[in-house]
């Protein structure tokens, strides 16, 4: 005999489902074998602003979000979007870790294209 949820554990995940939906929770799997979830605006601000670090020293430590992406199982998240969120945050991390610069992208070839 399978046990049936409750009213009330049903309707706790379905509010639980809902709060989600709202704020755009994801998981993400991680190189240690954690998973978290994390709001997908949160991962765009990390994005931004680490995309904002070029050039620059990171005076303060990156926050937990951008040490928590900078470790995106790459296996798990190949899409260009998965690559460059681990991408930016590694680099963040390095360069603070190394006490140096952000970079991106090297200064020579972003005229490449031009």
């Amino acid at each position: 005999m399978t046990r049936r949820p409750t009213p009330l554990a049903r309707r706790l995940h379905a509010v639980e489902k809902m709060r989600d939906g709202r704020r755009l929770m994801h998981t993400y799997r991680l190189t240690d074998g954690r998973t978290v979830r994390l709001s997908t605006l949160d991962v765009l601000d990390a994005l931004h602003n680490g995309f904002a670090m070029h050039g620059q020293h990171p005076a303060e430590p990156p926050p937990d979000i951008v040490r928590t992406l900078a470790l995106l199982d790459p296996d798990e998240h190949d899409s260009m979007m998965g690559r460059t969120v681990r991408a930016i945050a590694t680099e963040w991390c390095a360069a603070y870790d190394e006490h140096r610069p952000v970079a991106l992208y090297d200064e020579d070839d972003a005229g490449a294209d031009e």
